[in-house]
């Protein structure tokens, strides 16, 4: 039963990291799995695995590792990836405006989340969250349209920030596809089991999985607060994006519309808060 907890959980992060709004990370947070889950991946590297398979004490290092945790939690994610796409591959066709109106209450929910986690709230670390907004703003003006084709650098790339979702509370993968241009095209060829154009992505995340659950563990151990601030100030200052997404895809606002876009920004932002609770 605790593994299929661990499952579950994997599910609802699964689902998270496929919608630009809330991280695995955050969900993670919130169901008291987060410094396990960073433990767990700082200690993949070949040695570790290598002695799993030929050492007398496999054992021991089976249950060292966190490997039953490991597998239940990515096989909940996997699972909830491959058959939510094919959802969010339809509303995103069918509803974009309304899809991205629903991601924006999300990610303000997110951000109320992430403020909460800072143990120390000063004026020197709130310099951090300043310097966060300016980033995100930075990537707000230079972040691409909707690229139909991107290259398999891109792709690669792609894999290698979305990753960082995992472990990063309040930064949602999926956002970080979408400030790139490929959201929509990552999103195809997971709904269509394109193996051979998903290589890329996935090189460039598991790449990602051993920088980023170091670094992630090398800046929490630095100074967290400040971490936390430069994420939260960081989702703050990328907060237009998905505004421009919803403007850039309308002809003409109407008060109906513009009343339902909100309405669906406040149903995303209560959602996530109904799930913190």
């Amino acid at each position: 039963m605790k593994n299929l907890g661990i499952f579950l959980r994997g599910v609802l992060m699964g689902i998270c990291d496929l919608i630009p709004g809330v991280s695995g990370g955050t969900i993670a947070f919130i169901t008291g799995i987060y410094e396990r889950l960073i433990n767990a991946v700082s200690k993949i590297n070949p040695e570790n695995y290598f002695n799993l398979i030929f050492s007398k004490k496999r054992k021991e290092l089976f249950k060292e590792l966190d490997i039953l945790f490991l597998v239940s939690l990515f096989l909940g994610i996997f699972t909830a990836i491959i058959l939510g796409s094919k959802i969010i591959s339809f509303l995103i066709d069918k509803f974009y405006i309304y899809v991205f109106a629903f991601f924006t209450g999300l990610i303000l929910a997110s951000c109320v989340f992430m403020r909460k986690q800072i143990d120390v709230r000063n004026h020197k670390n709130r310099i951090y969250g300043v310097l966060g907004i300016l980033s995100g703003v930075l990537l707000l003006i230079f972040s691409p349209n909707e690229v139909l084709e991107p290259s398999n650098l891109m792709i690669f790339f792609g894999g290698f920030l979305a990753i960082f979702a995992l472990f990063l509370p309040g930064i949602s993968g999926s956002f970080i596809l979408v400030i790139l241009g490929i959201y929509r095209y990552i999103v195809n060829l997971v709904k269509d089991l394109d193996i051979i154009k998903l290589v890329p992505f996935a090189i460039g995340a598991g790449i990602g999985v051993f920088v980023i659950s170091r670094l992630i563990k090398f800046l929490f151990d630095w100074n967290k607060s400040r971490t936390l601030y430069f994420l939260l100030g960081l989702v703050v200052g990328t907060l237009l994006i998905p505004v421009k997404n919803i403007y850039l895809n309308v002809e003409v606002f109407s008060f109906g519309l513009v009343f339902n876009l909100f309405m669906l920004m406040i149903f995303g932002f209560f959602i996530v808060r109904w799930i913190e609770r």
